[in-house]
């Protein structure tokens, strides 16, 4: 159904000019953070996670392609821990206009495929709260609470 393919630079760049107003969008929603706060808040994490750019040694970043049309249907970003034989997948993005065909699904199966076959052992995530097909994506998958965090605005 999907095939992944290592980005490029351009689109790389497109990827962080995507990446980090969406994620202080969903910073701002999560946490009690104004909008200026959580852009730099973005930019110093993907600053942080791609100090050589996608040369940056752990990182992995990939275009989701459906497999018999070639047309790219999202993007997934996910390192590889070898000290704890762990990895961390950090975005999976399915495009609006092909989200509920089992795209997320299917990546999500074929990352957890690559990663068993080169020896890693477990895969972690973060959910933001509010993002609830998420959480019942990672949760049919067999993802499990490892820990919850709460806030209450006073």
């Amino acid at each position: 159904m999907i095939k992944l393919s290592k980005v490029d630079e351009v689109e790389f760049k497109r990827y962080l000019d995507f990446m980090i107003p969406d994620h202080a969008i969903e910073i701002t929603k999560n946490f009690n953070l104004t909008m200026d706060q959580a852009l730099e808040e973005s930019e110093m994490m993907i600053q942080d996670m791609f100090k050589d750019g996608l040369a940056t040694e752990g990182q992995y970043l990939y275009k989701i392609i459906q497999a018999n049309s070639k047309e790219k249907v999202g993007i997934l970003w996910y390192s590889v821990i070898p000290e704890t034989n762990s990895a961390y997948l950090y975005h999976i993005f399915i495009d609006k206009h092909h989200r509920g065909k089992g795209f997320g699904t299917c990546t999500i199966e074929k990352l957890q495929d690559k990663l068993r076959e080169s020896g890693v052992g477990s895969i972690g995530l973060s959910v933001f709260g509010k993002n609830e097909g998420a959480y019942r994506l990672y949760k049919k998958l067999g993802y499990s609470n490892t820990r919850i965090s709460m806030e209450k605005t006073l």
